[in-house]
């Protein structure tokens, strides 16, 4: 397979002082001119009432389109993350907020050129992790395939971690990028995803790819070989083995056991409660669907916020974890509530009339409007995120945006590194960014900075 040596960097050529900028470009046209007239006429996602506004920032064209699996993160404990994203053609961009100086970024967008992926090959998902819990020692994962010949077809897992240079030379991307490690498949693979194996050593992260084999396979690093061979799924993921059916999504979410759910292409759901410990499943529960289910999100109700050390005050820290599941198939989202009391019993149907004819592709589960608790986001064919949040024990569709083509997929996450997230939308045919106001985003940062104040001086009451 081919090897390609180089990268291409484009940056936007306007400072960004204040949190926005213009997309422009000064070397060629993946970032021309300022952003398009059609998304400077759309209206601004949300109002006062509901949410904080979204704006669009920043955006890029692809040159081919991508899949519901071509976007991933690379979050770094440094602060600031970045995101890849593929397309089907070969290229793999990255975006990032470069500091130009001590009050300014700059938006980057990098071509990144990894080494076999050779001509005529196409990307099916990428998917990354950070193996370490203090720098960036990203691994990144992609699954290609490529025909040989007129009737065969070869497929791969290339596996991209750091290179052979010193110090951050060697986690750079361009560097991670030249570094690759390969596992031949046997099968076409459809999702790519990492998850944990919990050891008393250490927690051990694990690839994971779903085929058209009806299986579910598991990867692992064999660090004294250095190489990644195949291992049995049965003995760590019991509740993934004996599927028989092709694996569209699948979310795996930790507390005190262990909630594995795995949406098919057959329209088939399953979530299993399973023993950390001994890998026992507790209990599973199968429900049956008329359509394929694009995706599956295991989430709480509220994000756990961790009381600061310097805070003297009694917090409730054991509180029931309230956890939800959310599915969505054909233009059908339903969320089973509180799971690990209600089981299956309590389900909720998102309704509106933009579901009642459209086809839902992606979800996203993000606090975005700031309030503790979890909105969820549908991004679908007819070009549209669609926002839901609680009210009143149910679910009510609170906002909707507009974009240029159908939403593939999207992420929320602090790319600045300032605290404040950013919403990443892939769709069709580009990548955007979508960044909250920033006079709103004060005024929360004000409020909250008051009942901080409160809580300290609470604090030091309780110590005189």
């Amino acid at each position: 397979m081919a090897s390609e040596q180089a990268s291409h960097t484009y940056e936007t050529n306007e400072d960004t002082s204040d949190g926005f900028s213009n997309s422009r470009n000064k070397n060629n046209n993946l970032l021309a001119g300022s952003l398009p007239d059609f998304f400077k006429n759309l209206p601004r996602l949300g109002d006062k009432s509901t949410m904080i506004n979204l704006i669009h920032a920043h955006w890029f064209p692809l040159a081919s389109q991508g899949n519901i699996y071509s976007l991933t993160t690379l979050r770094s404990p440094k602060g600031s993350n970045k995101v890849l994203v593929a397309s089907l053609k070969r290229k793999i961009y990255s975006f990032e907020y470069n500091q130009h100086s001590k009050w300014r970024l700059k938006p980057l967008v990098k071509e990144l050129l990894f080494t076999y992926i050779p001509n005529g090959a196409e990307i099916i998902a990428i998917d990354a992790y950070n193996k370490s819990n203090a720098g960036d020692e990203f691994v990144i994962g992609i699954t290609i395939m490529k025909p040989s010949g007129e009737t065969s077809i070869e497929r791969y897992l290339n596996i991209y971690t750091e290179g052979v240079g010193e110090g951050d030379e060697s986690n750079s991307l361009e560097s991670i990028a030249q570094n690759c490690l390969m596992v031949e498949l046997s099968y076409t693979p459809y999702m790519l995803y990492h998850t944990i194996i919990p050891q008393e050593s250490g927690n051990e992260i694990v690839w994971l790819i779903s085929g058209n084999d009806n299986r579910i396979h598991m990867i692992r690093e064999d660090k004294q070989n250095h190489s990644y061979t195949e291992s049995q799924l049965e003995k760590y993921f019991p509740e993934l083995d004996q599927l028989k059916a092709i694996a569209l999504w699948v979310d795996i979410y930790y507390y005190n056991e262990r909630l594995t759910a795995i949406s098919c292409e057959c329209g088939l759901f399953k979530l299993a409660k399973v023993n950390v410990g001994s890998l026992e499943i507790i209990q599973n529960w199968i429900l049956r669907y008329d359509n394929p289910i694009s995706s599956v999100r295991i989430f709480p109700s509220q994000n756990e916020i961790r009381k600061p050390a310097f805070l003297n005050i009694d917090y409730d820290t054991k509180k029931e974890v309230n956890i939800n599941v959310l599915l969505n198939t054909g233009n059908v989202a339903v969320i089973f509530q509180d799971v690990l009391n209600q089981q299956m019993n309590s389900d909720v149907l998102l309704s509106g009339n933009e579901l009642t004819s459209d086809c839902i592709l992606c979800s996203c589960v993000a606090d975005i409007n700031m309030d503790g608790q979890n909105e969820i986001l549908l991004g679908t064919y007819k070009q549209e995120v669609l926002v839901f949040g609680p009210v009143n024990n149910s679910w009510k569709m609170i906002d909707k945006k507009l974009f240029d083509a159908p939403v593939h997929s999207m992420s929320y996450l602090d790319l600045a590194g300032d605290g404040v997230k950013v919403l990443v939308v892939l769709t069709q045919r580009s990548v955007h960014i979508m960044q909250h106001d920033i006079k709103e985003i004060m005024k929360k940062w004000q409020d909250r900075f008051l009942q901080l104040s409160s809580l300290m001086n609470l604090s030091d009451e309780t110590d005189d």
